[in-house]
């Protein structure tokens, strides 16, 4: 039987520090095969990703990945916890033996952090002032001493509390992260490993010195095709200047009285910059608000979310291991957008894709079938 690594990614863009990553996953745990739960064309903090969802897919099968599943828009934009927990409950229904996620500090005691139900520990005890992360990171620091700050640390702790609520727990493999903390903004000239920010800040401003920070096989990829959220600002603004409060307030996370801001700052804005630097305040963050803008591109009235696995691309190992747990998988497996399930299950998925398909003339859904490699 064949054993597999699961990896939560969003490959924005896939670089040389994944590709070490997924290999050293893959060392540590003797597994057959990784499996992959890739954000689809939405990513967690609220941003389209860089390039579509197929065109990453095949850069993760390209670079060894043996089976990438989707992360659905209404999974992967979301805060740390709420993704972390969607996302390891479809590695839980892929039958994966083991998580690994790379840190920032290996020193942690992730498998410790995961006894611990924060958000219900917190919950009630939130200071009017703190931030829901800084409540948690500071929760956690009081419990157990551990100092938890970085993002990736963060959402490993998030990943190892989600995996224990499983019927059936992975065994958890952090993997620390070797050249660049991750949001640094500047390209790392003495190593071949740089954050993803840095490569897509490199990308937007057409730079051509990120090339040594992918892997080599991408020399025929087109990096002028990026996407971002200038592209998809005016269909923001449409939305917000078309909807009446009432309809606005009924958007996921519209509240507090946020659909009066968002109308009386969209008109004079001219960019998605300016318009976030009009909303933000100290009471909500920057991602928060950038996810709340992807919600009202797509209408999301935070309906009910399908357990599901969608299929994205896999090589020969990964439809070896389909094959094998297919009968145990308890939820439906999608290869293909049809009819029924665009207006069920991918409903959302649908939409969101839609919009990347007004950038990239490219059908993200319908008519697409996994990418399949030998």
């Amino acid at each position: 039987m064949l054993k597999a690594v699961g990896i939560i990614s969003e490959y924005n863009p896939f670089h040389n520090g994944h590709l070490y990553q997924l290999r050293q996953a893959k060392k540590i745990t003797n597994s057959d095969l990784t499996v992959v739960v890739m954000s689809g064309n939405w990513v967690q903090r609220g941003e389209p990703a860089i390039f579509d969802k197929w065109s990453r897919t095949r850069m993760a099968i390209k670079s060894g990945v043996d089976l990438v599943v989707e992360l659905p828009f209404q999974c992967a934009v979301q805060p740390a916890d709420l993704f972390a927990k969607y996302a390891v409950n479809i590695l839980g229904h892929l039958k994966c033996d083991y998580l690994s996620f790379g840190c920032e500090n290996y020193h942690i005691n992730f498998e410790e952090l995961g006894n611990f139900k924060i958000q219900d520990s917190i919950k009630n005890n939130l200071k009017s002032s703190m931030p829901y992360a800084s409540a948690i990171r500071e929760y956690v620091f009081e419990k157990t001493g551990q100092s938890i700050s970085s993002p990736n640390d963060i959402l490993g702790m998030n990943y190892s509390v989600a995996n224990k609520s499983l019927e059936h727990p992975m065994q958890i493999f952090p993997v620390k992260r070797l050249g660049a903390e991750h949001d640094d903004l500047k390209l790392n000239i003495h190593k071949n490993i740089s954050s993803a920010s840095a490569i897509r800040s490199s990308i937007f401003h057409k730079k051509k010195n990120f090339n040594d920070y992918l892997p080599s096989y991408y020399n025929d990829f087109n990096f002028d095709d990026f996407i971002n959220w200038d592209d998809l600002f005016p269909y923001l603004k449409y939305r917000i200047i078309t909807s009446s409060l009432s309809d606005l307030k009924q958007v996921y996370q519209v509240n507090e009285g946020l659909e009066f801001k968002l109308k009386k700052e969209i008109t004079s804005s001219n960019t998605f910059e300016e318009f976030m630097s009009k909303i933000k305040s100290k009471r909500y963050t920057y991602a928060r608000l950038r996810r709340l803008c992807c919600y009202i591109l797509v209408n999301y009235k935070d309906d009910a979310i399908f357990d599901y696995v969608r299929i994205l691309g896999f090589n020969q190992t990964g439809r070896t291991y389909l094959k094998q747990i297919k009968k145990s998988v308890d939820v439906p497996i999608i290869s293909r957008a049809n009819k029924n399930n665009l207006n069920d299950e991918l409903k959302y998925e649908y939409k969101a894709g839609f919009m990347i398909s007004l950038i990239t003339h490219e059908n993200e859904d319908l008519y697409r079938f996994p990418l399949i490699y030998k």
